[in-house]
């Protein structure tokens, strides 16, 4: 039994339900969890939605699948070491991932910031800022 838990019903749209599904996976695998975020992370970005409950788009399963074959591709890699100063284009996928699990799931904010492999105060910030509009 997991202790993730979902804090609002899943939508219809196919990006959605494949975002969720990374979400709950970087929450509960031990070893790849920053890249299930990046992943969710592209996906948002990607689907131009960062609001969790802003749902102004639908994707169809075609689209979610193109998209998520693109980002795949592009996070194959090995994942380097999480480094802060500068951030690269891959903490960022997994910052807003990480944004991304804490609107959407009924979560402590410093497990999300652990998983993530982010300052806990960085995720705040960002949390802070998502809360006010302000675009990651």
């Amino acid at each position: 039994m997991s202790d993730v838990t979902e804090t609002d019903a899943p939508g219809t749209d196919a990006l959605d339900a494949v975002v969720d599904s990374a979400l709950e996976r970087a929450l509960l695998d031990e070893a790849d969890s920053r890249r299930y975020f990046a992943l969710a992370g592209a996906v948002v970005r990607a689907h131009g939605n960062t609001h969790a409950d802003s749902r102004e788009t639908q994707s169809d399963p075609l689209t979610a699948a193109l998209v998520c074959t693109v980002a795949v591709s592009a996070l194959e890699s090995a994942s380097p070491e999480p480094t802060w100063s500068p951030p690269d284009a891959r903490n960022e996928l997994v910052a807003a991932g990480a944004v991304r699990a804490s609107q959407r799931f009924n979560v402590a904010v410093e497990r999300v910031a652990t998983r993530a492999g982010l300052p806990l105060s960085d995720l705040r910030t960002r949390l802070s800022k998502e809360s006010r509009g302000d675009q990651l």
